[in-house]
């Protein structure tokens, strides 16, 4: 073996083989041995006699297996059998240095050739690699540390690539989402969310990252689930920018704010409705009625342009109360509220201004006749008396006195409106119970 590695030095014409052979593995960083299929060390560098506080020419002739511990031995041993079959075999351990601390090296066992080409032995080099090791590990449990905050987040996490195709995303995600980085790897974000309005603002907030307009942003945006309900979510979306100061990835996490939605709406409902009838409340029709006097030209040039005002009292509900109590009262209040529901049209508010007092929003300008004809029909839904609940088949009878207040002819302005509907509501019950009375201008 001593004479195949000199042959092989001595192409080097300028050093003899030896010297040659001497410069080549004394720096090379590495520890370097030679030895033959007994595993009798036929060559050692000075790296590797160093390791065991002796001169390389004191290894010759031993044994690897004299050198190291049977727990060592252990290690390599399997390495060093497949590597005497044959292969070229690469692996890693930790070795104690001088100062007794574990370092990593890498160790690679290369098969060498006798004259009939079977194996003669190997070539055994470590190089140490503890710091590539140590950054190498720190990095795979950072790595580690953030894959597992991203699977326990309570947000769904999804990492998107400069074309917003599909990186990554959490568990969490594909639960809510039905994405699956393995099923839908490079997959456009903006296919797997779909179009209309419920993204549309993610879209937008996405290109804007993508153009570099915003490093970070929030949006809302909504999907429906495979049961058909909705799900709520907010994006909470970062840039990841390099040097160039372009955008290579995004981060997107994304909260299920389906609760909050809900019981916001739950609280705008509330604001707006009334709690005993569940019909818009008299903040609600007076923000109905001013957009609906907003939306006119003011023109009046528009045959089919116009507001009417209905203000309903009922007639008779005080003996109801009297005669039943107040939380009858309160049930017929409800029956009302659920026969004028079935009259009004699509379009048409109606509202429980308080007590029993409704009032009805029509837009548009109805003719005479078509007018009249809905006030019939308001008129008969009192026809047939209201059976109270829970009393052995009583019934009431109630009427309703009706205000009329159109614009045109009268101003369009809804204060107004809503007074001179009110005092025709008074006049009409002065004329006698289940009356209609239409305001009209003051100069008529």
């Amino acid at each position: 073996m001593n004479e195949r590695l000199s042959h092989s030095a001595a192409l080097g014409e300028s050093l003899p083989a030896p010297h040659l052979l001497d410069i080549v593995t004394r720096h090379t960083g590495a520890t370097i041995c030679v030895v033959d299929t007994s595993l009798n060390i036929l060559y050692a560098n000075e790296a590797y006699a160093n390791w065991f506080k002796v001169r390389p020419k004191e290894l010759l002739g031993r044994t690897l297996t004299s050198l190291y511990s049977e727990a060592a031995r252990a290690q390599f041993g399997p390495h060093i059998d497949r590597a005497l079959a044959g292969h070229e075999v690469t692996y890693q351990r930790q070795i104690c240095n001088f100062e007794g601390h574990e370092v990593w090296f890498s160790i690679s066992l290369h098969p060498w050739l006798d004259e009939d080409g079977q194996v003669g032995g190997l070539v055994n080099s470590a190089l140490e690699v503890h710091e590539l090791k140590v950054t190498t590990e720190a990095l795979r449990a950072a790595n580690q540390k953030i894959f597992s905050h991203m699977e326990n987040s309570p947000l769904a996490v999804v990492e998107l690539d400069a074309q917003l195709g599909l990186v990554h995303c959490s568990s969490r995600a594909t639960e809510w989402f039905g994405w699956h980085h393995a099923a839908h790897q490079g997959e456009s974000l903006l296919n797997l969310v779909g179009d209309g309005a419920r993204v549309s603002a993610l879209r937008k907030a996405l290109h804007r990252l993508l153009a570099g307009a915003e490093r970070q942003n929030r949006v809302e945006a909504s999907f429906i689930r495979p049961d058909g309900s909705v799900q709520h979510c907010m994006w909470f979306n970062s840039a990841l920018i390099n040097p160039r100061g372009e955008t290579v990835s995004i981060m997107c996490q994304i909260e299920d704010i389906t609760e909050r939605v809900a019981a916001a709406d739950r609280l705008l409902h509330l604001a707006q409705h009334d709690s005993l009838t569940g019909l818009l409340n008299r903040g609600a029709f007076m923000v109905r009625a001013h957009e609906a006097v907003g939306s006119l030209d003011g023109q009046g040039g528009d045959a089919t342009e116009g507001v009417v005002i209905l203000f309903m009292d009922l007639d008779g509900f005080k003996d109801v109360n009297d005669l039943h109590g107040h939380h009858m009262g309160d049930t017929v209040l409800r029956l009302v509220a659920q026969r004028l529901g079935h009259v009004v049209r699509a379009g048409d508010t109606l509202a429980r201004l308080g007590g029993d007092e409704f009032t009805i929003l029509m837009r548009g300008k109805p003719s005479p006749q078509e007018l009249q004809q809905f006030l019939d029909r308001l008129l008969q839904t009192f026809d047939t008396p209201f059976a109270l609940p829970d009393t052995d088949g009583v019934q009431v009878t109630l009427g309703v006195s009706i205000g009329v207040a159109a614009h045109p002819p009268l101003p369009a302005q809804v204060d107004e409106l809503l007074t001179r509907a009110d005092h025709a509501m008074y006049e009409a019950k002065r004329r006698g119970k289940g009356s209609v009375h239409y305001a009209v201008p003051a100069s008529a």
